[in-house]
């Protein structure tokens, strides 16, 4: 017995010996089972080993080998490869092996944008069927993790590869799905799609430092990065709180009578109505901590083990506590609060949220947009004024503070920077609603922001497809200025100025009342078949809408002549009126036209209250309403003016103030 239990602890020592050594060789979380690699470039495969270890990558049998520096790492390139699926990989070191099963080459497409893109198929009502019909193993899929960053990172977040077939569709992003099935069925290649993306954020997070110094509205951003990843931000903070928090922040009445307790007496606490900053409720020029309290019940229909806390963004620190124990505690007012709360800590009626509020200058309190508003936050709610402090001398650590919706760089050095190195075919991109009020600006910062990405990813001419935003909103009474026209009309631009950038339309798909269309198919449809012809040089039918080309006035009227394209254009109307059209003289006052198709490729507008016309517009309205002008192959004509006058977005730049900061 004793000479097995002395076998029994040495063959446990092993197996301990075994794993603590099987962890010094590593994979990129990118590098996983269903990987596709680029066909017919070569691909980089990096990993960590031992320091100046041996390593040797098999590709199918074939040898491959590399020797990693002193700090472990390694990187093996492997030869440019026809497309092809049912590979293996095999990485040795020493004693150590790792496979990766089911490796394809093919065409690697990045996805790209903000929740048009990100939304994925499990989110559309034809869920259940598109994962019923989606047998094609040939396509698979990467979703990067959402994580932001002050610096650029080297490691991919992710949690690897999938193949995009049964309920695993789900998951992977509806427009990249439908673009990368059209792409695989047409081409017989596999179809890698690397989708990163955040609902609701603008272009700059999307851009790296280098790339928005280009820019004067983004200098004060660059001038204040500490350059340190938000780790070392974060490390430095909890180092600097061992004496902050007892001598500065952590202190005043509230703490030491402990107002965060569910047996505080609240009957002196005021009034407040929130969403508010407590300046405009009478707390004025207060600067430091305001203690607020609430309750809640129990959700009726709730699941899982905990309820998420929801606060949002709160200016600028603040602590929860519910029912007596701590929940939650951020700095920096761009930060969002997601707090949980254990299930078995809560109460069925009657829970008490107290929030602790600290503000160091400024405005402070929960101003939220009410878009962003839960039950719990919004209504009445009561206050009391803690701690005060005098914000010019109080000290202030540095913190992590960046929304992934509106910092620039953050969302580039964590979901694009990572992927540099890799290569790829060409990317698809579906963004631009959240920088609709600042239009003017936009192409000049997407224009920089392709050069950025094809910098990152080797490709000077690396294949770039827009998605242009589609109709949304109420209609218009009346013709007026439309920031997502201007958006879309920048949008074209950049497809128009640029080589090997191309745009879809998507004008006529939206839907009224919901920022994210359903029809994702038609979008996925639409870039690939544009991709087929203009990447993949197939004979394609014409695969664009009517483009704009010239106008020319004619008394009191107008004929606009479109590009032609082999197709000739057509209304759905079946008494052959064309809709969207408006007119404005001089005056610059555009009424609702007329208009009426008079050959295969011009169009004659006219409007009663304009007798001396001097310009057009076609679908210039954040929802233009109901369009009929489209080519022999259902494509939509795209928005555009005639004229050159100023944009109702122009002057308005990028600012931190915006932002509160």
């Amino acid at each position: 017995m004793k000479r097995m239990k002395i076998w029994g602890l040495s063959l446990f020592a092993c197996l301990i010996g075994w794993q603590a050594a099987a962890q010094d060789l590593k994979l990129s979380s990118y590098y996983t089972d269903h990987l596709v690699l680029q066909r017919g470039e070569a691909n980089d495969i990096s990993g960590k080993a031992k320091p100046n270890a041996k390593v040797t990558v098999l590709l199918d049998g074939k040898k491959f080998t590399a020797k990693s520096n002193d700090g472990g790492t390694w990187t093996v390139t492997l030869p440019a490869q026809h497309a092809g699926i049912g590979h293996t990989l095999q990485v040795l070191s020493s004693d150590e092996k790792l496979v990766i099963n089911d490796l394809a080459f093919g065409d690697v497409w990045i996805c790209a944008g903000q929740s048009n893109m990100e939304y994925p198929v499990g989110y559309f009502p034809y869920a259940d069927e598109e994962a019923k019909n989606a047998q094609n193993a040939a396509i698979s899929y990467f979703n990067v993790k959402d994580e932001m960053d002050g610096m650029p990172r080297t490691e991919v977040p992710g949690t690897g590869w999938s193949p995009a077939t049964g309920e695993l569709v789900k998951q992977l992003t509806a427009v990249g799905y439908f673009f990368g099935r059209n792409l695989a069925d047409s081409l017989q290649v596999p179809i890698g799609l690397v989708s990163s993306n955040w609902s609701g954020s603008a272009i700059e997070p999307w851009m790296s430092e280098e790339a928005i110094s280009a820019f004067p509205e983004f200098e004060r951003v660059v001038n204040e990065n500490p350059h340190k990843s938000f780790a070392q931000i974060n490390q430095e903070l909890s180092a600097y709180r061992k004496t902050w928090d007892k001598e500065h922040y952590l202190v005043g009445q509230g703490m030491e009578e402990k107002w965060y307790s569910p047996i505080t007496d609240f009957s002196d606490w005021e009034n407040i109505q929130l969403p508010n900053y407590w300046e405009n409720a009478g707390l004025k020029d207060f600067d430091g901590a305001v203690w607020f309290k609430t309750t809640f019940d129990k959700p009726a229909n709730a699941q899982g083990d905990s309820l998420v806390l929801d606060l949002n963004l709160i200016d600028d620190y603040d602590i929860a506590w519910v029912n007596g124990v701590k929940v939650g505690e951020t700095f920096g007012n761009q930060n969002w609060r997601h707090y949980k709360v254990a299930f078995s800590d809560l109460k069925e009626k009657g829970n008490i949220l107290v929030l602790r509020v600290f503000d160091i200058g400024g405005n402070g309190g929960l101003n939220f947009h009410p878009l962003w508003a839960t039950d719990i936050l919004k209504g009445e709610w009561v206050c009391k004024a803690g701690q005060s402090i005098n914000a010019d001398t109080f000290p202030k650590p540095a913190i992590v503070n960046a929304s992934p919706f509106s910092y620039p760089t953050v969302l580039y050095n964590a979901m694009i920077a990572p992927l540099k190195g890799l290569k790829v075919k060409g990317a698809i991109w579906y963004q631009g609603e959240s920088n609709a009020m600042r239009a003017a600006d936009y192409d000049k910062l997407l224009s920089a922001m392709i050069k950025d990405w094809r910098k990152t990813f080797g490709k000077a001419e690396m294949p770039f497809y827009i998605v242009q935003l589609a109709n949304f909103n109420w209609e218009d009474n009346a013709p007026k200025a439309s920031d997502w026209a201007e958006l879309r009309e920048a949008q074209q631009r950049v497809a128009d100025e640029m080589e090997s950038v191309e745009l879809i339309s998507t004008i006529e798909i939206g839907e009224m009342f919901d920022i994210h269309p359903k029809n994702k198919q038609e979008v996925g449809r639409r870039l690939a078949i544009r991709a087929l012809d203009k990447t993949y040089k197939h004979s394609m039918a014409v695969t664009e809408g009517p483009r704009f080309e010239s106008m020319k006035i004619e008394g009191n009227k107008i004929i606009i002549t479109f590009k032609e394209s082999g197709s000739p254009i057509k209304t759905t109307d079946k008494y052959g009126y064309v809709k969207g059209f408006t007119m404005a003289a001089a005056d610059e006052q555009f009424h609702w036209a007329k208009a009426q198709i008079i050959s295969d490729y011009q169009i004659e507008v006219t409007c009663d209250a304009v007798a001396a016309p001097v310009s057009v517009r076609y679908a210039w309205a954040n929802n233009p309403g109901e369009l009929n002008l489209y080519n022999q192959e259902n494509l939509p004509a795209h928005p555009f003016r005639s004229d050159d006058w100023k944009r109702s977005t122009e002057g308005i730049h990028f600012s931190l103030e915006f932002l509160g900061l």
